[in-house]
């Protein structure tokens, strides 16, 4: 396991409720809507968040996360951040999402 994904494994174990950071500097996002990719959908355990970090590296270097009570499952994704609302409703359902996150507002925007 590289230093990327063990620091990612203690940021979402810190963040139970869910966290977005920046790839490099792993820096929480704290503004922006945020829509996953749908090549990271239902990525979760180290093996998943290895797969949403090398998709992000090649994408918009943004990882997410958050953790799934009815499974018991912490899921991770790969994510673009959006300051219009439209577009990024526009991305999460190209992207088979079920819902986006404001995260300035503190919403889940459900599609």
């Amino acid at each position: 396991m590289n230093n990327k994904t063990t620091a990612i494994l203690r940021i979402a174990q810190n963040n139970p409720d869910g966290f977005t950071v920046e790839l490099d500097t792993l820096k929480k996002v704290t503004n922006g809507i945020s829509a996953a990719y749908a090549e990271t959908q239902n990525c979760f355990g180290v093996e998943g968040l290895q797969k949403v970090i090398q998709h992000a590296e090649t994408h918009d270097r943004i990882v997410g996360g958050w953790f799934n009570d009815e499974d018991g499952q912490f899921y991770f994704d790969s994510v673009k951040i959006f300051t219009d609302r439209d577009e990024a409703i526009k991305f999460g359902r190209r992207n088979k999402q079920i819902a986006i996150f404001d995260i300035g507002n503190i919403e889940l925007i459900k599609l």
